[in-house]
């Protein structure tokens, strides 16, 4: 925050102006995805911001790539914002929380939640940053569930028993409901591999995924732990290699270890569409020629967008059109932030800030 003030009665706040968002930036490559280079710099940076929120307690509980802008300044290439729904772990506010894309299961299915439900939110943003597409892109939230068991499989059994939410997604014999979707389409669970959606063989970048996307929040990474993992810590690993007196060997996180041990930018009208695609199409180049290097010194700088992409609502609901025609690939991949807006507003109170002397 840069300043705040009163304007007719309204309580203003300034904060520092940023670039694009990720989901801006995947639309505008067209939703190819990116390589792995540009998505480990870009998970390096929200890790540090999970770390420092890890470390007070605080969840932020909207994370998704509408939430990650694209940063001009240092080394930094994103930054996370919207704390709008954010919360302390001992003072959680909203029981219906996060975009329903990147909503946890224990959310989903009315456990208690902390700050392994924003790990979870990141590994789905990781994975839609590599193929271009939501990892789970359910309709509702029966599908959303379904989504997931289709990749991961069954949740444990006392997980799904001690869930307050147990009976809208599982019948009396602990089976998943099914439902047909808008397109005629039945989800089954454990019918699909990680490395088979994601298209890639990446031992490192599947178990980082799989470290996120664990059913159970206790046994996920923590942002530390992810922060040490293999996959985070391969070009040091590799610079290492190449010159093995200069930088001491790194260690990692693993599933079975944690099982054992719990049970530029420019200014509004300055820049157009072409040179953000100009500067994606570039980031892509120099990735390619010579990733390494341009992982070390990555910098972003985009025009900053005016408004946030409209998403698809519900099915059974108003679908809100976007001003541009819309092309095959984002029928597709139509969001849910207007669905997501409405949920949540049911269950947030009004509250008013009290004059500043």
């Amino acid at each position: 925050m840069k300043e705040c003030f009163y304007f007719r009665n309204h309580f203003c706040i300034s904060f520092e102006l940023l670039g694009i968002n990720l989901y801006q930036l995947i639309k505008k490559n067209k939703f190819q995805g990116f390589s792995l280079s540009l998505i480990r710099r870009f998970t390096q940076c929200v890790l540090r911001c999970l770390q420092m929120l890890y470390q007070e307690k605080i969840i932020h509980c909207d994370l998704k790539p509408e939430n990650i802008l694209l940063y001009h300044k240092g080394q930094n290439s994103v930054k996370v914002i919207d704390f709008g729904s954010s919360c302390y772990e001992h003072q959680r506010v909203y029981t219906y929380v996060q975009s329903r894309f990147y909503r946890s299961p224990e959310v989903i299915l009315g456990h208690p939640y902390a700050t392994p439900i924003d790990m979870w939110s990141l590994g789905c943003i990781m994975a839609e940053l590599y193929t271009g597409y939501p990892l789970f892109p359910g309709e509702n939230e029966v599908e959303q569930l379904a989504c997931i068991m289709e990749i991961l499989g069954l949740p444990p059994s006392d997980f799904i028993q001690t869930a307050s939410r147990r009976r809208t997604f599982f019948d009396s014999r602990g089976f998943p409901r099914t439902i047909t979707n808008s397109r005629g389409k039945k989800r089954h669970p454990d019918s699909k591999d990680l490395s088979t959606v994601l298209k890639t063989q990446d031992a490192a970048f599947l178990d980082f995924l799989r470290g996120c996307l664990m059913w159970e929040p206790a046994l996920r990474m923590t942002p530390d732990e992810a922060m040490q993992h293999a996959w985070i810590q391969e070009p040091r690993i590799q610079k290492s290699r190449q010159n093995p007196h200069s930088a001491s060997e790194s260690s990692f996180f693993t599933t079975e270890k944690k099982k054992e041990s719990i049970h530029k930018h420019t200014l509004p009208g300055q820049g157009d569409e072409n040179t953000c695609q100009d500067m994606v199409d570039k980031v892509k180049c120099e990735l390619t020629e010579n990733p390494t290097a341009v992982n070390e010194r990555l910098t972003l700088n985009t025009p900053s967008s005016d408004t946030m992409e409209n998403k698809a609502q519900n099915p059974t609901k108003q679908v809100i059109s976007e001003k541009e025609p819309e092309t095959p690939v984002e029928k597709v991949v139509k969001r849910d932030k207007a669905e997501h807006s409405s949920e949540t507003a049911l269950h947030k109170n009004s509250t008013y800030l009290p004059p500043i002397k």
